[in-house]
């Protein structure tokens, strides 16, 4: 949760902006923005990373609380395996021990006095089946006993190691609860020094927290439908320029092809890719935010988006912010329907204005 204050200024931008028809939360971002000095846009920009730092820290500990419940789901279900285990491995020595009195009911028996004390061959071939059958009924049991025993050890060494995941777990969660209520402290005693503009940051933030918010949800669908433009035959194998050389078979994917393929695209949010010399540039212009990165392969035909900054309304994103993006999707092109089951990417360049691969072509 966000501070008190912030929460409640939040709630007030979110009515205002309905009541007055600004419902876009980017373009009031932008407007105000436009109006503000370099000074108050670093003021600005610092509070935004804490605010940034806030939100990770929140949503990590959602993430360990979550994976404490799973864990403790777990150790639930082992500790009823255990009672189950338990029982059955007592029920196997109950039956060994009953085999064993039959035994002793026989008296100290041996094949030597089996032959001796037989005074049939029917009575001789009678003792030796009995004796079979226990021998075996005994064999039989002990190696379930055995079975059942390592079984159970495993199970109780898997509980142990599942508690103490557990309580490390917790130990993080705490830590990250601990740190987040410092940041916040921090946040609010920043906003109580801005002394009569506090409240004017306050209001800027509330609505960049909105703008931050839906351009992330916006960003992940736009991604899932960036990864499905070779799938849904909008990139063509035209449009990899492919070419053979003494190295392999040589692509291009050129900077303007690609835009154009994505302008066609209802969906992707007027995204633009800007390929230059080493990077890749991503903007999603309506919402003020800049990726840049590179492609790295990954299998035998994917090329996926590693972003290495960012920033949002000129103001840093940091790494962390970064990966929150690429939570739910990432920026994927699978080129196996275009290049085929035969093929591997051997290597992937970022020149200017174009991306150039190399496949290496098998015929078997």
């Amino acid at each position: 949760m966000k501070s008190f204050f912030l929460i409640i200024v939040l709630l007030i931008s979110i009515m205002t902006n309905l009541l007055t028809g600004q419902a876009d939360p980017f373009s009031i971002v932008q407007e105000k923005l436009d109006g503000i000095s370099v000074e108050e846009k670093k003021v600005l920009e610092q509070l935004f990373i804490v605010l940034q730092e806030i939100d990770l820290i929140e949503s990590e500990g959602k993430r360990i609380a979550q994976e404490i419940s799973e864990i403790n789901v777990d150790v639930q279900k082992l500790e009823r395996e255990i009672a189950i285990e338990e029982d059955e491995y007592k029920i196997k020595q109950n039956g060994l021990g009953q085999v064993l009195k039959s035994y002793q009911r026989m008296g100290p028996v041996s094949y030597i006095g089996i032959i001796l004390e037989s005074d049939s061959l029917s009575s001789l071939l009678r003792r030796i089946n009995i004796l079979r059958d226990l021998t075996r009924d005994t064999g039989e049991i002990l190696e379930k006993i055995e079975e059942s025993k390592n079984r159970l050890m495993e199970s109780k060494n898997k509980l142990k190691d599942n508690v103490q995941l557990l309580e490390d777990r917790q130990k993080e969660l705490e830590q990250a609860l601990e740190k987040a209520n410092r940041l916040k402290a921090d946040f609010e005693k920043f906003i109580s020094n801005l002394g009569e503009e506090k409240e004017y940051y306050k209001d800027y933030l509330a609505d960049m927290q909105i703008a931050w918010d839906e351009a992330k949800a916006m960003f992940s669908k736009t991604a899932e439908n960036f990864s499905n433009i070779v799938r849904e035959n909008s990139l063509s194998p035209e449009d990899l320029n492919l070419s053979f050389s003494i190295d392999g078979v040589r692509g291009s994917i050129k900077e303007d092809g690609i835009n154009d393929i994505i302008s066609k695209q209802a969906d992707l949010e007027e995204m633009v890719i800007d390929f230059q010399q080493d990077i890749i540039k991503i903007e999603l212009p309506k919402k003020n935010l800049i990726l840049i990165g590179h492609f790295i392969i990954e299998g035998d035909h994917s090329l996926v988006f590693r972003a290495e900054e960012g920033s949002f309304y000129d103001m840093k994103l940091e790494p962390g912010s970064i990966e929150e993006l690429f939570k739910e999707n990432q920026l994927v092109l699978d080129l196996k329907p275009l290049l085929g089951n035969n093929s591997t990417l051997k290597s992937v360049e970022i020149r200017e204005d174009y991306l150039e691969l190399m496949v290496k072509w098998s015929l078997f």
